[in-house]
């Protein structure tokens, strides 16, 4: 706890340790001290002409002294003392004088995390990373839009059978609902799907088929008119092999699918560009844009489709995620008493392991894959006394909320936050000695996807992009008034798993589905009160077989654990809706009256089994020609691929909405599934940022430019989100560079950000290339951009050390930042002319008026100037002078290539 003497002159406040008042679970071996002078009076000229600051350990013995200074430097000074212990504690002290020779002192205290970083977890006590098995991977059909899919078909000879279909994108939610779609279509059950058709009948003169049908997507979808037919080659299919076994495989990917058949390509598209991830057709109806637009289809229900009087069997039905190591979501034991999803199917007989369908009449027979739910663990422990400190550390990959004996541990959201995982993985430290009881004691957590899992960008490519399955690792150290210590860790011998919780999915670009009938059978699960006879021993779970990439360039050999650098996401506050408008019967707007970034709080209650849906957007449909039909219904076309939809089932009593697992950026709440409007009052919108208080304000006499700076703040606290985004609306939500290249300036005077912009660089160090390019985005990396971009990565740690006086990001990051003007110099063609693209001045109103190259050279030069300056203040004259020399020689070269004798660019 921070503690300042008074003084009729002045006190000492704002005492901080790495930008942090008294942190705990620092991994720096050579923290900084800053603290700040208060006039307690009407004093001017106060300054302060020396301090001293000392540190004690826990045993109270002096670590260091760096004995009376005199300087006015209060900012940024480094600890010189003896070596600092791990899992540590240290008070310190800093006696500050002013100019008159007046003295007060300050104490406050930091404490050391685990301090070493080795992937191997030798700081880690024996914790393993730990979750559930591959069976216990969550698949919700309705927000799927990116999978790959097989199934064996054979049709019956007996009764020369010549068709046999596969359903799959039935009963899509959006499109049972008119007011929930922009195609114009309500339907019923069964009445909208896609299918795969076989297709023989025409064999004996031509080549089979593979017909593709949807139905019910639009007013024109026929159910007899495939929108795609794709031949068969012989070799593949002839009458010698006609009712054999075949397997039809495919890969969908935001709409565009690529179909297999026997394992050969049947729709390869060789005119889509290069960077397209499917060559294949599109079947949804909205385009071929992919990611672009609102996406279709979702897996949705799956089943058989037969014409009357056809005959035919299925087995091996799969789905699998899209990228590698392609785990299955969904897969069958056929084996008897079967009782899969199909279990029930009148129509469907189950023989020798497989699903045989056919009558006089037409088939249609339909079910969902859906299965389980996000992660939860517990286990107990016994300790015979209550301890005097204990401190949990902890990390997910994925995302996680931690409970000890039935309280949330720290109220933050979306741990441990977005790194380069293969690289860098933050954990957190929390102070839960009140938590504690001596005795029976319970822990567990819940996981979801956040960023390890799921979509996390506009590339469908991309789904799972680190992993394809959550898991925690944690250790719980105990320590006594004896200085004895007991620790606690995860390893599959003492926690357990359960895959059927009320929070059935969760994703941040798809929304959340929310099972409040679930949520009486884990009351009091984190509790030692709790029955866990139904959860079954968890596992430990490697990054082998799980991951997106095992490969070299993109392994986990050299990735650090490090200690959370800088504040972790939050709520950092509350909106009450301001206005409701029912826009279409049964359809009730609510405008939060302020576009925001986070998630809605709605106290409600209905029956049991009742669904809530709610969708998110930042704009409704505005009342023009081009839009009739939708005037004040809310537009998502503008999220692109993000569903943004959160479902609510009801359990029938007192229910409260509050998705735990995503976040959404919008102004307009859409809720569908009430029979009348609630009251505003009960719709309040929870704003999560990694902003918890603005460090600055701004008030004028004109009402626009206060509505300006305004709109600036919102902004910032709705892109500085574990990392500074583009947008936090559509499917995106990345760390483009070129975004924070023109506000990181803007953020370091509305934000103590200097430790969220020391992530930021440290990302863009480790997907630096060989070449010294950085990245367009980062984390992830790849993109198109070009200097604007990669030039993100030298401006930032300049505009950090201009605002914070912060030296360290100057060393750490100067090596990156010369290997990139270096890599600019061999972007220069003969003529000087530099080329490092593709984008320019991206999105400006007037559109280009320039060459690129002028945009490009111009932040070249300000990149030379940057690094010299740098090498001048880390003392490295032979670097100054030689970019300095650069410096000058790009000036020129842009002075008498881009301006004219008037001064203006040409």
């Amino acid at each position: 706890m921070l503690m300042a003497c008074s003084s009729s002159q002045f006190s000492i406040h704002q005492l901080n340790v790495e930008y942090q008042t008294a942190p705990i679970g620092l991994d720096e071996s050579v923290p900084r001290f800053s603290w700040q002078m208060q006039a307690n009076l009407a004093q001017r000229g106060l300054k302060q002409s020396a301090y001293q600051i000392t540190v004690m350990d826990e045993a109270g013995e002096l670590v260091w002294d760096s004995k009376k200074i005199a300087s006015d430097e209060s900012l940024n000074i480094y600890y010189q003392g003896k070596k600092l212990n791990p899992e540590a504690r240290y008070v310190w002290t800093v006696t500050v004088w002013d100019n008159a020779g007046n003295e007060q002192n300050a104490v406050s205290s930091f404490e050391t995390g685990i301090m070493n970083p080795s992937p191997d977890l030798e700081g880690w006590d024996g914790a393993q990373w730990i979750g559930g098995t591959a069976d216990d991977l969550v698949l919700n059909s309705q927000a799927l839009t990116v999978w790959k899919g097989s199934y064996e078909v054979k049709l019956d000879e007996e009764s020369k059978s010549t068709k046999a279909g596969f359903v799959f994108g039935a009963n899509d939610l959006r499109l049972k609902n008119q007011y929930l779609n922009i195609l114009g279509v309500e339907t019923g059950h069964n009445e909208s799907y896609l299918a795969f058709e076989f297709d023989i009948s025409s064999l004996s003169t031509a080549k089979a088929r593979l017909n593709v049908y949807r139905v019910g997507y639009t007013p024109t979808d026929s159910k007899g008119k495939p929108i795609f037919s794709y031949e068969i080659p012989k070799a593949l299919v002839s009458t010698a092999n006609q009712y054999d076994w075949h397997e039809v495989s495919y890969a969908m990917n935001f709409g565009k699918c690529q179909v297999y058949f026997d394992g050969q390509l049947i729709n390869e598209n060789p005119n889509l560009p290069p960077w397209v991830d499917v060559k294949g057709d599109s079947f949804n109806p909205l385009g071929d844009n992919g990611g672009d637009l609102i996406v279709y289809p979702i897996l949705g229900d799956i089943g058989f489709k037969m014409e009357a009087g056809q005959k035919a069997a299925f087995r091996e039905i799969i789905i699998r995620d899209y990228r590698q190591p392609s785990n299955s979501l969904f897969q069958q034991n056929l084996n008897e008493p079967f009782a899969g999803i199909f279990g029930e199917k009148e129509s469907i007989q189950f023989t020798n392991g497989t699903y045989e369908l056919g009558s006089d009449q037409s088939v249609l027979v339909t079910a969902n894959p859906s299965r389980n739910a996000v992660p939860m663990l517990r286990s107990e422990f016994s300790i015979s006394k209550k301890p005097t400190k204990a401190r949990l550390y902890v990390t997910a990959r994925g995302i996680y909320e931690m409970y000890l004996n039935g309280q949330r541990v720290g109220e933050d959201y979306f741990n441990p936050g977005l790194t380069q995982y293969n690289k860098t993985q933050m954990y957190q430290t929390y102070d839960v000695t009140d938590q504690i009881q001596s005795g029976e004691n319970a822990i567990g957590t819940m996981l979801s996807e956040g960023w390890w899992s799921g979509n996390i960008t506009y590339r469908g490519y991309n789904w799972n992009y680190f992993g394809d399955r959550q898991s925690v690792l944690a250790k719980l150290v105990l320590t006594y008034d004896d200085g004895s210590t007991e620790t606690v860790v995860t390893n599959p011998k003492t926690w357990k798993h359960n895959n059927d919780g009320p929070i059935r999915y969760s994703s941040f670009f798809q929304g959340e589905l929310y099972d409040a009938r679930k949520e009486s059978a884990i009351d009091g699960w984190a509790t030692i009160s709790f029955d866990d006879t139904s959860w079954k021993p968890a596992v430990e779970v490697p990054l082998d077989k799980t991951t997106a990439f095992i490969t070299d360039d993109f392994n986990y050999d050299d990735q650090q654990l490090i200690g959370q650098i800088g504040e972790n996401a939050g709520i950092v506050k509350t909106l009450t809706a301001q206005s409701v408008e029912e826009v279409r019967p049964g359809v009730f707007v609510y405008d939060m009256g302020q576009n925001m970034v986070g998630v809605p709080q709605i106290n409600i209650s209905g029956s049991e089994g009742d669904t809530i849906t709610m969708r998110y957007a930042e704009v409704k449909y505005p009342d023009l020609p081009e839009h009739e039909g939708y005037v004040g219904m809310i537009m998502m076309e503008n999220i692109r691929g993000a569903r943004a939809t959160d479902r609510w089932i009801l359990s029938g009593g007192e229910d409260l909405i509050q998705p735990r697992f995503t976040f959404h950026g919008y102004r307009f709440i859409e809720i569908t599934g009430v029979e009348n409007a609630l009251p505003v009052s009960s719709v309040k919108g929870l704003i999560i940022s990694s902003i918890d208080e603005l460090a600055s304000s701004y008030l004028t006499s004109n009402s626009l430019v206060n509505k300006l700076w305004e709109n600036i703040t919102w902004s910032f606290r709705a892109n500085f989100l574990s990392i500074p985004t583009d947008t936090p609306a559509r499917n995106e939500r990345m760390g483009w560079n070129g975004d924070i290249n023109v506000f990181s300036k803007t953020a370091t005077f509305l934000g103590h950000v200097e430790p969220f912009l020391r992530r930021h660089l440290l990302a863009n160090r480790e997907l630096q290339e060989a070449n010294g390019r950085f990245p367009d985005i980062a984390p992830i990396g790849t993109g198109f951009g070009g200097a604007l971009w990669g030039s993100a990565a030298v401006i930032i740690p300049w505009e950090m050390y201009e605002q914070y006086n912060d030296l360290r990001v100057l060393e750490e990051h100067y090596d990156a930042m010369k290997a990139y003007v270096d890599f600019l110099k061999t972007r220069e063609n003969e003529e000087g002319i530099i080329h490092e693209g593709p984008l320019g001045d991206w999105l400006s109103p007037e559109g280009y008026k320039n060459d690129n190259s002028l945009i490009w050279t111009a932040y070249q030069i300000r990149d030379l100037e940057i690094v010299y300056r740098s090498a001048e203040l880390l003392g490295k004259t032979e670097d100054a002078a030689k970019y300095k020399q650069q410096y000058e020689e790009r000036k020129a070269f842009f002075n008498e290539t881009y301006v004219n004798e008037q001064g203006q660019t040409v």
